[in-house]
């Protein structure tokens, strides 16, 4: 359609009252077609101007959200001109799944929205079964290559010990051994099927043993750490090991992020549905593309690794029944949000199902 004007502004000058009704009947059927398949396409779309009021939005916008897009938006914290993809949980009229995802446009937001509740309900060998394979097969060439050394090093390291007792030098190395050790296993047994052991618990502790793991390289690489924790933080169904895996895999990938020094913030809170836990962190950030697969295994940006990180994160979360979803644009770092169902909605939750 621009193209169109631009050839109409370029030839007006030679066109009759005859041509013009031609041009201007074609621009007609033209905004036609755009307008019924604004109208009738599946995914709910939505253009937030500046000040974040919705300019524009299509049918099936009000149909997933369940109310009008402008009401929607208010409560919606939708991040103006920045790229970001996140599930947002609905519950009414009915209970849904939602994925919403933010492209920045010219002086506005184009807000995607998605239906995913069908796609959530499926087995996670429906999912991902060629994917879940693959990373099955690394999983055990990782426990070959990596064990083994590890093992033979623990070993080394014992004889060691045994001749110059009191070495602090040997003893940081077991430590560190172990460490990598406990980290591979962690890994391995984030990455089978097994549904997590969830018990009533704080979503803080695991945070801040993966913070107390990481706090040498953080220094090393001086980067700062801010912690927000409420006073009195609702309990939530929590699998600490895992989600200690979680925290692990979001905050390497802000350490990788961030060269030169940095900040990494951390705020829980909490409302009436969900404990929230959001991680920021003041790296490169990332295009409107890496974020749209940040989810995805084998998609990486990083000159090693291979991107199984996030995606084991993900499954994680889901397997608690909350959501993960990150915010980023080049230059601006980039915010992950974790979301996990206090332990009265999670009851609730079984018991209508």
């Amino acid at each position: 359609m621009k193209d169109f004007f631009k050839s109409v502004r370029r030839h007006i000058g030679r066109l009759d009252a005859e041509h013009l009704r031609e041009q201007y009947a074609l621009l007609a059927d033209e905004a036609s077609f755009f307008d019924t398949l604004f109208r009738t396409i599946a995914q709910g779309i939505v253009v937030l101007d500046r000040g974040g009021n919705v300019a524009l939005s299509n049918p099936a916008a009000r149909d997933i959200l369940g109310m009008d897009p402008a009401e929607a938006a208010k409560s919606l914290a939708i991040p103006l001109g920045a790229s970001s993809k996140r599930e947002i949980e609905i519950s009414y009229p009915d209970a849904k799944s939602v994925e919403m995802q933010t492209i920045p446009m010219e002086g506005a937001t184009l807000v995607l929205l998605r239906d995913v509740t069908a796609e959530k309900a499926r087995t996670e060998e429906d999912l991902a079964a060629g994917a879940t394979k693959a990373v099955r097969e690394l999983a055990s060439g990782v426990a070959h290559e990596i064990g083994n050394p590890l093992n033979a090093i623990s070993m080394n390291l014992q004889l060691l010990e045994r001749e110059h007792r009191g070495d602090e030098t040997v003893a940081e190395c077991r430590r560190q051994v172990a460490r990598l050790d406990g980290i591979l296993k962690g890994f391995l047994q984030a990455l089978r099927p097994s549904r997590p052991n969830l018990m009533p618990g704080s979503v803080a502790e695991p945070l801040r043993n993966c913070l107390e793991a990481l706090k040498p390289e953080l220094e090393d690489r001086r980067i700062a750490v801010t912690l927000d924790i409420p006073r009195a933080l609702p309990s939530v169904a929590i699998d600490k090991a895992q989600m200690e895996q979680v925290f692990f895999n979001i905050l390497k990938n802000a350490l990788e992020a961030m060269k030169n020094g940095g900040t990494i913030e951390i705020a829980l809170a909490s409302d009436d549905n969900e404990v929230k836990v959001d991680v920021r962190d003041s790296g490169g950030g990332m295009t409107p593309e890496q974020v749209s697969h940040l989810f995805e295994p084998y998609r990486t940006s990083k000159s090693h690794g291979n991107g199984l990180g996030l995606m084991i994160s993900a499954r994680i979360v889901r397997d608690h029944g909350g959501t993960i979803g990150a915010t980023s644009a080049p230059g601006e770092g980039t915010t992950f949000a974790i979301r996990l169902p206090r332990i009265e909605k999670r009851i609730r939750a079984l018991k209508n199902g």
